[in-house]
C-alpha cells in the first residue's frame, strides 16, 4: 500500500508538473492508469508502464511553468523520515497571536476617535 501511495504521489506531482491544471482531471487520470493497468511493484517497470499508458491517451505537457502558483501543494512531495519536514506543532501560531493586526487597527480607530471626541468637546 505503502508504494501504491508513493507511486500515486508521484504521478500526481508528474501530472501537476506538465502543465495540468483541474485536480478533477488528474483524479481522473490516475484513477484510469491504476484501473486499467497492472502494476508490477517495480518503480522501473511501472514508470515505463506510465509512460506507455500517456502515449496512448496523448497526454502531453500544456504549461511548463505552472510551479509558481501551484507550488503549495508540494507539501506532500516531503518524506515521512525527513528531519526537516516542518513540525506544524512548533510553528503553530496561537489564536491570539493570529488576530493581533485586528487589535491594532481596532486600537488606532479607538484613539483617533477618542482625539476628535476630546478636540471638538473642546471647541
Amino acid at each position: 500500500m505503502e508504494y501504491m501511495n508513493e507511486f500515486s504521489e508521484r504521478i500526481r506531482t508528474y501530472l501537476i508538473l506538465i502543465g495540468i491544471q483541474s485536480e478533477y482531471k488528474i483524479a481522473e487520470i490516475i484513477s484510469d492508469f491504476f484501473k486499467s493497468t497492472d502494476l508490477k511493484k517495480e518503480f522501473q517497470i511501472d514508470w515505463e508502464l506510465w509512460q506507455s499508458y500517456l502515449t496512448t491517451k496523448e497526454i502531453e505537457p500544456k504549461n511548463l511553468l505552472p510551479i509558481a502558483s501551484r507550488s503549495w501543494q508540494f507539501g506532500s512531495m516531503i518524506p515521512q523520515s525527513a528531519d526537516w519536514k516542518r513540525d506544524t506543532k512548533l510553528y503553530k501560531q496561537s489564536i491570539i497571536s493570529s488576530l493581533k493586526p485586528l487589535f491594532v487597527i481596532a486600537s488606532i480607530f479607538l484613539w483617533s476617535l477618542l482625539y476628535y471626541l476630546i478636540i471638538f468637546r473642546l471647541l
